[in-house]
């Protein structure tokens, strides 16, 4: 951290985007917050955007006293078309026969639903 914090204080302005915190494990995620934390109030021209789920968010704020929450929602069908998209842009599109191609937007719109 002492490294970090004195590579910082040499830029103008830090911007630093993290995403998903939610995915960190109950157990480490109190230690990453008040890192985070740590590093924004040293010095002030420290932003940090966090991607994150409700429940984060809440708990973060006790680490980030000045928070700016914005929420922002899912659009469904966006979500939807885009495995076909990055399916469409495969680098070896050949690799795959139909059968694969339908299990895995099958399986990822699943996960998209149970949300």
């Amino acid at each position: 951290m002492g490294i970090l914090k004195i590579a910082i204080a040499l830029l103008p302005q830090i911007f630093s985007c993290d995403d998903a915190l939610d995915t960190y494990s109950a157990e480490h995620l109190p230690e990453l917050s008040e890192s985070l934390g740590d590093i924004v109030r040293e010095p002030p021209t420290t932003r940090i955007l966090l991607s994150e789920g409700p429940h984060v968010i809440e708990d973060n704020q006790v680490y980030f006293t000045d928070t700016v929450v914005v929420p922002i929602n899912t659009n469904v069908k966006d979500l939807q078309n885009c495995p076909e998209i990055r399916l469409d842009r495969d680098s070896e599109p050949g690799g795959m026969g139909n059968d694969l191609r339908t299990d895995i937007v099958r399986v990822i719109l699943g996960k998209i639903s149970d949300k």
